[in-house]
């Protein structure tokens, strides 16, 4: 009854073990430490599984089964030394080279360990195809000839785990790498104890694992959510909910783009100091990013006291040029409020353009960053540079979205020569008396539809008898 129960609980564990390992290659398959530890946790599994196998004594398929599970044990060991080895290669350089050497020291005398075990049990199938009763299953001459090899590798491999664990690594895989050298023991012995205390003593192995493993997920969490902070919210936004592969996608757009900076700072930041100087640029981007929220735009780039803002990316937006004229003339509004009240010698210069340009994420020196890239980037830069204190500048297919009854002045200049373009631009100046509030195109639709509902029944009404 104890075996059957045992037997149970082993394939229990096994089914567990396997499981945790096919999660790992399933969701974190792009790392190689995590492809390695899942290789670990799989070998594992199987090993427990298949050590299940009813044997029907000293035939070819018990021979092939206990060489399969010597294999199992190898690789299961192999795969752990690698993943730490893995880690390792995150250390200070002048480590690295010392603790991968004794990983690699450790994984040849696991080579050697599986070839003695296959030559052990060619030379002697029915001894290492069985136990040894008692609760050390391992027999004299098996401990003899394995554990000074066994012995030696794991004790290089803890050398090296040590190491790694005085420096500077991953706190997130530091806190998997000590759960898996306290683990490692409880494992190590469920290769040599009775089977009746397997299941306990790997079970003590796997809870050991998982917390260092929710460990690792908790760190992850709380280092993604500080990152995201460098992201604007749209595009931290699409990474939450459409995953990094949406976000890394490129493609060509129809968007509208917001450039505003600021007049006379760099004499400004030359002449004071720089505390005042910070406390206004933190002022100066809540008030952009405040207005771009409220538009639907998406803070692309603060550099000093240049933004640059999309609208229609990276997530798409109806009616884009229309909320990029109101979004740059709420921020000559308010950006100029805040000016007046803490440096009045800077003034505030506003470029909106529309057009085709490429967003996506591109790759560089070792950073993923979020671009758009294409003409009505570079014309609305070059727009803000031509306006003047309090000015938005447009080209002439951005003021064409407007409507009627915005109550938006539009003045045409002549054409402006401008760096980088070959023709001079036709240009617009933007102004409002008074800046209408943004209504969402779905909402205006609504409000009509609603409007005309009501004038319609009041005909009714009127030509109802009484």
């Amino acid at each position: 009854m104890i075996n059957q129960a045992s037997g149970d609980a082993i394939i229990l564990l096994g089914m567990m073990t396997f499981g945790a390992g096919a999660i790992f290659a399933w969701f974190d398959r792009h790392m190689p430490a995590s492809r390695a530890l899942a290789l670990c946790l799989l070998a594992i599994g199987a090993r427990l599984l298949l050590d299940q196998v009813p044997n029907d004594g000293l035939t070819f398929w018990s021979w092939v089964t206990a060489a399969v599970i010597a294999t199992l044990e190898a690789v299961a060991m192999g795969a752990g030394v690698e993943w730490a080895r893995r880690i390792g290669q995150t250390a200070q350089q002048r480590f690295r080279y010392t603790t991968g050497g004794l990983f690699l020291a450790s994984q040849a005398l696991i080579v050697v360990y599986w070839g003695l075990s296959i030559g052990y049990l060619a030379i002697s199938p029915e001894q290492a195809a069985s136990d040894a009763p008692g609760m050390v299953t391992v027999r004299p001459l098996e401990w003899a000839l394995f554990a000074p090899i066994l012995g030696t590798s794991m004790l290089l491999a803890t050398v090296a785990v040590s190491l790694l664990l005085m420096m500077r690594i991953d706190p997130a895989e530091s806190a998997r790498l000590i759960s898996l050298s306290l683990a490692a023991p409880f494992l190590l012995a469920g290769l040599m104890i009775r089977e009746d205390w397997v299941p306990f003593s790997v079970g003590i192995a796997l809870l050991i694992f998982i917390a260092g493993s929710v460990r690792y997920l908790i760190l992850q969490s709380r280092r993604g959510q500080f990152m995201s902070q460098f992201l604007s919210p749209e595009v931290a936004r699409m990474v939450r909910l459409e995953g990094m592969e949406r976000a890394l996608h490129r493609e060509r757009r129809l968007l509208s783009v917001v450039a505003c900076d600021l007049r006379g700072f760099t004499t400004f930041a030359r002449t004071t100091d720089s505390e005042r100087v910070v406390a206004l640029l933190e002022d100066y981007y809540q008030v952009i990013g405040r207005v771009a929220a409220e538009h639907g735009g998406t803070v692309k780039d603060h550099a000093g006291d240049g933004v640059l803002i999309l609208v229609g990316a990276p997530a798409p937006v109806e009616d884009h040029a229309r909320r990029a004229i109101l979004l740059a003339l709420q921020l000559v509004r308010d950006g100029q409020a805040l000016l007046r009240a803490n440096a009045p010698e800077l003034g505030l210069g506003v470029g909106v353009t529309t057009g085709h340009a490429t967003v996506g994420a591109i790759q560089g020196a070792s950073r993923l960053e979020y671009v758009a890239i294409g003409n009505p980037v570079n014309l609305a830069a070059r727009l803000c540079d031509r306006a003047e204190d309090g000015e938005v500048l447009s080209d002439t297919r951005t003021v064409e979205a407007l409507r009627p009854d915005d109550g938006i002045h539009t003045q045409e200049r002549p054409p402006q020569p401008l760096k980088g373009f070959a023709e001079p631009i036709p240009v617009c100046a933007v102004s409002a008396e008074v800046l209408p509030p943004y209504v969402p195109e779905h909402r205006r639709r609504k409000k009509w539809r609603s409007l005309r509902g009501r004038k319609r029944r009041a005909r009714r009404l009127e030509g109802a008898p009484s």
